[in-house]
Formats: C-alpha cells, structure tokens, sequence
C-alpha cells in the first residue's frame, strides 16, 4: 500500500513524514555537513589569519632592532648611540598601524666591540592578534640585534 498510511493502517505523525522526506533529501545533507565542516573551516582560516599577523609583527620587530643596531655604530658616545638607536626603532615602527612608544621597550647595551639592541613590543589589547578564538603564540615579541662597532 503506498500513501500516507504504513501497511498496518496507522497514520503517522506530520512530524516524522517530514524528517523521514528530510532524510532521503540531498539538500538536507548538504545541510548537515556544512553545519558540521563551517566551524571547522572557519577557525582554521581565523587561525592562519592570526599566525600571518604574528609573523609579520615579528619579522617587523625583528628588522626593526636590527634597523636600530645598525643605526647606532654611527654614534660618537653610549648616550648619542642609545639616542640614534631609538630613532632608528620608532621610524622603522611606524610602519605597524597601532604602533606606540608605550608599547615597546628598546635596551641599548654595548661593549668595546658591539652594540646591542633589543627590543620588546607588546602587543595592544584591541589587537586582532589578541583574538581568543584561537590561541595565539604570545602577545610579547622579543627581538635583538648586534652589529660591530668600526674598529678605530
């Protein structure tokens, strides 16, 4: 007997014909597996947005300190290099959109040989990379750079 009525005569429930249609549906599945694939899809592309962004505020760090050492051999005394090597750091850092002298910290050491700098940049609370959807690798980044001062 087709219709409706299943063979033992007993109608059954809107409800169930409806999931029972809904089963046998390719849209339905379709459906389903783009409920369960979305989430996933989405948090890896969240993911590799926020780790491209690490990496590029690192190796912007990173050329930053080195911009700083670089700058600083020119130097005529400890004061005037730890001066040019700060310069050096923010012009190189302005180039980050929420870049501010309040989030970072420049050392300038030095010994007969070499200057040192380094740099620690924190990233700011409103920072796309602070997201808590995915973990990120850190909110501090640390770099440091030696270049050699000109022999006299």
């Amino acid at each position: 007997m087709t219709g409706p009525y299943p063979r033992n005569g007993i109608r059954r429930p809107a409800i169930i014909r409806e999931v029972q249609r809904l089963a046998r549906s390719e849209r339905a599945a379709a459906i389903v597996e783009m409920a369960l694939v979305l989430p996933l899809f989405l948090t890896l592309l969240i993911g590799i947005l926020i780790y491209g962004q690490y990496f590029l505020l690192a190796h912007n760090v990173q050329q930053a300190a080195n911009d700083g050492a670089r700058a600083a051999i020119v130097g005529l005394d400890a004061a005037d290099r730890r001066a040019v090597a700060i310069r050096a750091v923010d012009r190189s850092m302005a180039s980050i959109g929420d870049y501010s002298a309040a989030n970072r910290t420049i050392a300038v050491s030095e010994t007969s040989e070499a200057v040192t700098v380094a740099l620690t940049y924190t990233v700011p609370a409103d920072h796309f990379l602070r997201s808590s959807f995915v973990p990120a690798p850190g909110h501090v980044i640390g770099a440091r750079a030696t270049f050699e001062l000109p022999a006299d």
